[in-house]
């Protein structure tokens, strides 16, 4: 069986684009110090931030104004805070390579980054999807939904991989437009998504018809929110789409470099030294 990783440089030449490239080189190039905070902020922020939710769940689960499931079966799942732990490190490698890489080896900074921002992005949703399911209150709810997450894993890895294979060997070598469109505008799409988001939960908690903020919140959340988990898996596709073209990349850096005709301090930083 050939492997994915073991393309030529023939073989995926035309899976990187003009547009990919640059996009990789420009992530790492402007990746400045705010950005790695930021990073890391947010991502391990949000780890912790899920964590004292659980904490306080699985403390506290007799106690709501809506009934949970005191026997249920996901309160011990991630429950060590090293799970969080390794989570955020993970993110916070992902910056850092980025960041130290900024100036020695663009390319590398940029395989780095979306390994460790996968993996991380990984242990996230599946620490998110514990949670989720601490909200539901059926059992056989909490089954199918974990029935869906394991068949959403399998197809999305198993695609990705189908994928990889018409990428190195088949006939599949370029993007779809709107793939190449969405590498090319991703700041501006997440930040549209993380602002539609906000102010959809902003619009569930303010609402007048119902008084608690408690219910409010847990009524909106407690019978989709695995189902949304689920459904973000799918974000591996083009994740996992990235990172194998971004290891062509670093694998084949020079010959890729010659190709586009972009000078080394362009292509890789004003300190590589080869």
């Amino acid at each position: 069986m050939k492997s994915i990783f073991t393309g030529s440089f023939s073989q995926v030449e035309e899976t990187i684009s003009d547009n990919f490239m640059k996009a990789s080189i420009k992530t790492v190039n402007d990746f400045k110090f705010y950005k790695l905070f930021i990073l890391i902020l947010f991502f391990s922020g949000a780890s912790y931030v899920f964590y004292g939710v659980s904490f306080y769940l699985t403390n506290n689960i007799d106690d709501f104004a809506i009934p949970l499931d005191s026997n249920n079966e996901f309160i011990p799942v991630f429950s060590s805070i090293w799970y969080i732990h390794i989570q955020s490190f993970l993110f916070f490698i992902a910056g850092l390579a980025a960041f130290i890489y900024k100036k020695r080896n663009h390319v590398k900074g940029f395989f780095l980054l979306n390994i460790f921002l996968s993996l991380g992005w990984l242990l996230f949703l599946l620490f998110t999807f514990k949670l989720t399911q601490l909200m539901v209150n059926s059992y056989i709810l909490r089954i199918l939904y974990t029935v869906l997450l394991i068949c959403s894993f399998i197809f999305v890895f198993y695609q990705s991989y189908q994928n990889a294979k018409k990428m190195v060997y088949g006939t599949k070598k370029k993007r779809l437009a709107f793939v190449e469109w969405l590498s090319t505008n991703r700041k501006n799409v997440t930040s549209v998504l993380f602002g539609v988001g906000a102010l959809f939960l902003l619009t569930k908690v303010i609402s007048p018809e119902v008084a608690d903020l408690e219910t409010r919140i847990m009524g909106s959340l407690i019978d989709f929110a695995p189902l949304f988990v689920c459904l973000i898996i799918s974000t591996f596709l083009y994740l996992n789409s990235v990172v194998i073209r971004a290891y062509y990349l670093y694998k084949y850096s020079e010959r890729f470099r010659q190709k586009f005709g972009v000078t080394e301090a362009d292509w890789y930083g004003r300190k590589y030294k080869g």
